[in-house]
């Protein structure tokens, strides 16, 4: 692809108006996992030629990173409580500074994935370095982060069960009617499976004819050990599980993420 051709192809995706905007006006570039936050901070890096600060917002934390020339220079703050962000603060990346590569993409991968929702600002260019200090190009980062920039993502029932199978006592996946897969202390939920849930399903369709949208229940039922137990729609997936219930909060929290 020529220099022109990227720019053109660049261009159209920053008109495009399929955007969607958080709270305080900053705009989500990865949302449960889709795409991947690395992969979506690398994209902004690379769409970002005139030299700006990108502040990305990872749950409770912020990160301000010097962009030019489609190169990441490197973190000027980081906002939070982030161990090891001492560390990385103020310095321009380079490809011989192997420890600081590493760093950063452990901190912003740790970031990401535990926030579910990344988002972007564009603010004015803040001080970093000298002009010779020029950073790494997005594409050569992905190289040396294993990014795979054309990655697709797993489906939203997959990601929301990878992201919390530490939490989930025991599971019953189902696609298209058919068991696929168990984990876990699988067999008090075969009884709910079999028991519970098909009435349930249909007494919700008769009552909510045109909901067709993903659903999260926690289903009125008490597994031996306080264990809750609920119930995970979406599409033709389903997915019955145990939990502790001082998990359920993130557990919902990354369920409306995923599936938003």
């Amino acid at each position: 692809m020529t220099d022109r051709t990227a720019l053109a192809t660049k261009l159209s995706a920053l008109i495009a108006d399929d955007a969607v905007f958080a709270d305080g006006g900053a705009r989500v570039i990865s949302q449960g996992g889709s795409p991947p936050p690395l992969v979506a901070i690398l994209t902004e890096v690379d769409n970002t030629v005139l030299e700006r600060t990108l502040v990305f917002g990872m749950g409770e934390s912020q990160v301000s990173a010097v962009v030019s020339g489609r190169r990441l220079r490197g973190i000027v703050d980081i906002e939070g409580n982030v161990p090891g962000a001492i560390d990385i603060v103020g310095q321009v990346l380079s490809r011989d500074d192997t420890q600081l590569l590493k760093a950063t993409s452990a901190m912003l991968n740790a970031l990401g994935d535990a926030a579910g929702v990344v988002t972007v600002r564009s603010m004015p260019a803040q001080p970093l370095g000298s002009s010779g200090e020029a950073g790494i190009g997005a594409n050569v980062l992905a190289d040396l982060w294993g990014v795979d920039m054309d990655a697709t993502p797993a489906p939203p029932m997959e990601r929301f069960l990878a992201s919390h199978a530490d939490k989930m006592v025991g599971l019953i996946h189902i696609t298209g009617g058919k068991v696929t897969e168990t984990g876990g202390d699988s067999d008090p939920l075969q009884t709910i499976w079999v028991d519970q849930i098909p009435e349930f399903r249909k007494r919700f369709k008769a009552m909510h004819p045109k909901h067709d949208g993903p659903m999260l229940v926690c289903l009125d039922h008490v597994i031996s050990g306080e264990l809750g137990a609920a119930l995970a729609l979406f599409e033709d997936e389903a997915c019955v599980f145990s939990y502790d219930p001082d998990d359920l909060s993130a557990i919902i929290g990354s369920w409306a993420s995923i599936t938003a």
